[in-house]
């Protein structure tokens, strides 16, 4: 755990994406709290292929109220204006479900031009 602390995760959420869904399913390592300044000081939680690719992972304590939630829209919108993706995660896709969010996000950054494959972990059965 120290390691990935080390590495970038700041959250319980953040973690547990890194040890639940990227690793354990062969998923690329994104780069942590990437910075982007264009409007200020902004981290991504994470990036994958160059900056096409943002996994954003939203817990509710700096998610949970209406204009953090438009801000994050906002920012959603930023990255879709410069021809990039974004997604969103929360409690559920990386506790409840990582296997199934691991492979969406394998299948969307095939889609985006990895070429590499996630895979099975001892969870998925």
């Amino acid at each position: 755990m120290l390691d990935d602390v080390a590495g970038g995760t700041c959250s319980t959420l953040e973690h547990g994406y890194v040890a639940r869904v990227e690793r354990p399913h062969g998923l690329p390592t994104g780069q942590r709290q990437f910075r982007e300044s264009d409007k200020g000081p902004l981290y991504r939680d994470a990036v994958y292929l160059r900056g096409i690719a943002v996994v954003e992972l939203d817990g509710r304590l700096f998610h949970s109220k209406v204009w953090q939630r438009d801000r994050d829209m906002e920012r959603d919108l930023d990255v879709f204006a410069a021809a990039r993706a974004t997604t969103r995660l929360g409690w559920g896709q990386v506790f409840d479900r990582p296997c199934s969010t691991a492979m969406k996000i394998g299948a969307g950054l095939n889609a985006l031009g990895w070429d590499g494959a996630a895979h099975g972990c001892p969870l998925c059965g």
